[in-house]
Order: C-alpha cells, then sequence, then structure tokens
C-alpha cells in the first residue's frame, strides 16, 4: 500500500521533473546508469543475420565463375537456398561466417571455391542488416530509423529521419539509452541547442544498434 502511494505521489509530482528521465531513475534505482557522453561505452559488435535480411551470393572456382552474384533472402526458418549445397542454416552468423561455411561446403565440389558474401543495399521500407534505432516522444514521426551501411548515424541524423524534434519539444533534455552486451543499460542527456549553437560535435553521439533516443516534451 505505502509502494502505491508513493507511486501516486510522484506520478502527481512528475510535471515537476524534467523530460531527462528523473522519475524513472528515482523509481527503478540501478537500472540504468546515468554518464555523461564520455563515458557512454560502445556497442558495435558484427551484424547477424536474421529472416527477412537479403544476401547476395556468388562462387567461383580456378579462375571460373560457378554462379554469378543472386539475391537470397534468410527464410522464416534461418537459412538460405543455394545451388549445388540446397539450404544453409545461416541465422546467427554473421557474413564473414557464413562465407567460411559456404567455403567448406562449395569445397565438396569444387578445388579451391572463392566465395562473396554480402548484405544487399536496404531497399525502401526494408529491414537494415546494420540494425536500426527508436526514436520516441516529441518528433514528428516517431518509430525505427534504419542504421545505413557507412554505420555513421548520428543524434541529429536520426532526429533529421524522424522529422524533427516538434515546437513543442524540450531540445535541452533528449536522453540517448544504450543497452549493452552484457545487459547493463546507460543513458546519457544531450541538449540539442549545443551540438548547433555551441558546436559541442562530442555531443552528437554516433548511435549503435538498440539505441533508444527519447525527445521529452517542455514542461513550460
Amino acid at each position: 500500500m505505502q509502494r502505491f502511494r508513493l507511486a501516486l505521489i510522484l506520478a502527481c509530482l512528475m510535471p515537476l521533473f524534467s523530460g531527462c528521465g528523473a522519475v524513472y531513475d528515482f523509481l527503478f534505482p540501478g537500472d540504468v546508469q546515468r554518464v555523461t557522453v564520455s563515458e557512454l561505452k560502445s556497442n558495435v559488435s558484427a551484424p547477424k543475420l536474421r529472416p527477412g535480411l537479403q544476401i547476395s551470393v556468388s562462387v567461383s572456382a580456378l579462375g571460373q565463375e560457378v554462379f554469378a552474384a543472386q539475391q537470397k533472402e534468410v527464410s522464416a526458418e534461418g537459412d538460405v537456398l543455394l545451388p549445388y549445397v540446397d539450404s544453409v542454416k545461416c541465422e546467427g552468423m554473421t557474413i564473414e561466417q557464413l562465407r567460411q561455411e559456404l567455403v567448406k561446403r562449395y569445397s565438396e565440389f569444387y578445388v579451391n571455391p572463392q566465395v562473396a558474401v554480402d548484405y544487399v543495399p536496404v531497399s525502401a521500407g526494408g529491414s537494415s542488416p546494420y540494425g536500426s534505432v527508436l526514436v520516441t516522444g516529441s518528433v514528428a514521426t516517431p518509430g525505427p530509423v534504419s542504421i545505413p551501411p557507412t554505420r555513421d548515424l548520428t543524434v541529429m541524423q536520426a532526429l533529421s529521419s524522424a522529422g524533427g524534434a516538434s515546437m513543442w519539444a524540450d531540445r535541452s533534455a533528449v536522453t540517448l539509452t544504450r543497452e549493452l552486451e552484457n545487459g547493463e543499460r546507460q543513458r546519457v542527456v544531450i541538449d540539442l541547442d549545443d551540438i548547433g549553437t555551441d558546436a559541442a560535435a562530442e555531443l552528437n553521439v554516433v548511435l549503435m544498434p538498440g539505441d533508444i533516443l527519447h525527445v521529452p516534451e517542455s514542461n513550460w
């Protein structure tokens, strides 16, 4: 009962807090570590193959083309169908791991096969093999934003892809939440105006797959 009353009181006081997650941090201490931009850890890892992604595969041997580049989609079962080797389970593999597996498979038929594997560029409305970030809150079009092959999607680029912060947004309290591979979660508060006005380029963080970028509404 006391916990319920505390939650009710905090809910009533919520407008008094800034939109940077202070209430959340108070309610769930230790669940998210508040850090500075310099303390924000990288979460870069090689993207893994998953159902729905498309790849390009070609094979040659002894200077002769076995088959030209073909586009294949990872099936719902997590495999791809390829000439001569049929179904190859690949879900959870990196591109390099799949390439090595295909070298072994095609070595049963050809001497020293050369296998080339790569992701197919993301089509309109398609799923990026490099993952996405989620933009929420006071923006024109909240939702996922795909990370490009260059993997250099920044805070400002993600917000631009989401239509930009609205006129009601609290630009001084944008939060970036990142979950690391060990399950740890970090949160950093970013003032968008500092990026432009003060040329604080270090605040224009390069985003990682799974990042959540939240733009709160102003309390005033």
